[in-house]
């Protein structure tokens, strides 16, 4: 039923635009004879449907081009997006960093820590933090995953606070598994943070205004899955560590 009516949606797009150039190429010609042309008798749907059902490869390619098409718009305005709201992604005052803050290249992570393609990427980051000291990486936990990515994102703002997020960062997404309550707490004690003082500021006002500010962000900018990556307010895909420092030192 729906590849018939998309049949018909072809059919009808294609037999308007035929019929239209018919028409204009008969204007284009001799203006006496318009009046004898009658596009209700030119009987064109059905040898279009015809084709379109010999030759399904043509439905197809159309598809493709739509979703291609629609992919480019949709990355483009992601882009501007970026762009209008570099100032609030570049901001540190709500959000973990590491590198100077008037560095000329900065990158900027949304991540979740319960997320397996977030913890792929961390080794590969925790490498391209050490070789580049003058690139700024601005990190901003967000929670979409599980109640426990709230948590964890919370304590890693809290570790902010004490100066030990990078320990806390590295620690939870190069954990094995789900993060839970009880890996958190661990995580905090490894990180050689004390777990009641990180607690308490988990609570506290300021951690729980810089995560509703990062989660508003991430609306804002349409963050729609994690990880996504932004260098200087482009896009940045890349997932390894090869990849990232191309990118870093195209730049540079």
């Amino acid at each position: 039923m729906q590849n018939d009516k998309l049949v018909n949606v072809l059919i009808s797009v294609v037999a308007s635009f035929i019929v239209s150039f018919f028409v204009t190429i008969t204007l284009a010609g001799k203006t006496e004879t318009v009046n004898t042309v009658n596009t209700a008798d030119i009987n064109i749907d059905k040898s279009i449907e015809d084709y379109l059902m010999n030759n399904p490869s043509v439905i197809r390619r159309t598809l493709e081009l739509a979703a291609q098409q629609e992919r480019a718009e949709a990355e483009r305005r992601v882009a501007e997006n970026y762009k209008n709201n570099i100032d609030e992604l570049h901001n540190t005052d709500n959000s973990p960093f590491v590198g100077p803050k008037d560095a000329k290249i900065t990158i900027v992570e949304f991540f979740d820590f319960n997320c397996g393609y977030c913890k792929r990427l961390a080794p590969a980051m925790m490498k391209v933090i050490k070789a580049n000291p003058d690139v700024r990486v601005i990190m901003k936990p967000v929670a979409f995953l599980a109640p426990s990515s709230e948590t964890a994102a919370k304590a890693l703002l809290a570790a902010s606070e004490q100066g030990k997020f990078i320990e806390l960062y590295e620690g939870l997404l190069t954990h094995n598994g789900q993060i839970t309550e009880d890996v958190i707490n661990e995580k905090i004690k490894a990180s050689g943070l004390d777990l009641a003082k990180t607690k308490d500021l988990m609570k506290s006002e300021k951690v729980v205004k810089n995560f509703e500010e990062i989660a508003r962000l991430s609306q804002k900018v349409e963050v729609r899955g994690v990880p996504t990556m932004i260098i200087n307010g482009a896009p940045l895909q890349a997932y390894d560590q090869d990849q990232i420092q191309q990118v870093i030192d195209s730049l540079k």
